[in-house]
């Protein structure tokens, strides 16, 4: 049997060269991976250049944590840490001279069908990044108020039939109650099954599940936070990676940050046609990359 490595099986980093370019250093004392995933950005970085002085790795999601641990262990000491990213500075007043985020979701989480993150794969409906703390959701659905559900799916998937989603499944929860709510139940309560196509060849509910997975992770309020500790994170002459999913989540980078952080690249950066091909998830990230300066150097 084959013998994968753990990269190929549990997460694709997108837009590798690109970031590792544009992070490239001759000397470094401190780099912090704030989302460090599968691990696959940090090992990059590691690998081409000379070894930081102290290196920090971050992620809200145990399972991310221990792929890395073993991706990375020829790179240890590495100081890790589980939590979210918007209480880093509970834990360190340190400022680095690296700073990675992605804010996708890996494909192991969207694979992985006990996660609950995918409307393509029968499993337990739980969307939790950090599966030791808050509520799943198929308990918040459970017992939400449907003009708050209504609400999340308009603001955070940009669904224009939020409010019929809302009905349908006001109409369908009650026989729910008692049952383990799983993803194909609540796909069923919304009107489609797994293999259901829009005009555009989307699943029907890809919003939805993103609306909800993005409200029960606090996943807008998180980001809010941690864009306004970002310039003090970084030390001078520091630059910062970012890569964004979502439009909204890209316009909140770019207006939090501006006249903050000096701009790289004056256009976000996409993956380009090959890599798009070769991972289809990749089409959707876009790249912003800063440096801090002197505020008379911003403009």
């Amino acid at each position: 049997m084959e013998n994968k490595e753990p990269s190929s099986v549990y997460h694709i980093p997108i837009l590798v060269e690109e970031i590792s370019n544009l992070l490239a250093w001759e000397k470094s004392e401190r780099i912090i991976d704030l989302t460090v995933g599968g691990g696959g950005h940090l090992l990059a970085l590691l690998s081409q250049f000379p070894r930081p002085t102290e290196i920090w790795a971050n992620d809200q999601d145990l399972e991310a944590i221990a792929e890395s641990k073993k991706k990375l262990q020829a790179f240890e000491p590495i100081h890790w840490v589980h939590g979210n990213f918007r209480d880093i500075r509970k834990l360190t007043s340190e400022k680095f001279d690296r700073v990675l985020i992605d804010l996708g979701v890996s494909s192991h989480q969207l694979d992985d069908a006990s996660r609950g993150f995918s409307f393509q794969k029968e499993g337990p409906l739980d969307m939790r990044m950090d599966q030791t703390r808050g509520m799943p959701a198929s308990e918040w659905l459970m017992q939400c108020d449907i003009t708050e559900f209504a609400n999340i799916v308009y603001e955070y998937g940009e669904e224009r039939s939020s409010r019929v989603f809302a009905r349908r499944w006001a109409e369908a929860r009650g026989a729910l109650k008692g049952r383990d709510l799983t993803t194909a139940a609540f796909v069923q309560a919304l009107g489609f099954n797994f293999n259901s196509k829009n005009p555009q060849g989307r699943h029907p509910l890809t919003r939805v599940f993103q609306a909800l997975r993005i409200h029960l992770n606090q996943e807008w309020q998180a980001l809010d936070e941690v864009l306004n500790l970002l310039p003090d994170l970084l030390s001078d002459k520091g630059r910062l990676s970012i890569l964004t999913f979502h439009s909204l989540e890209d316009r909140k980078v770019k207006w939090a940050l501006r006249g903050k952080l000096k701009p790289i690249n004056k256009k976000v950066i996409q993956a380009g046609e090959t890599e798009s091909r070769a991972n289809p998830r990749s089409r959707s990230a876009k790249l912003r990359v800063y440096e801090k300066m002197q505020t008379e150097e911003l403009e």
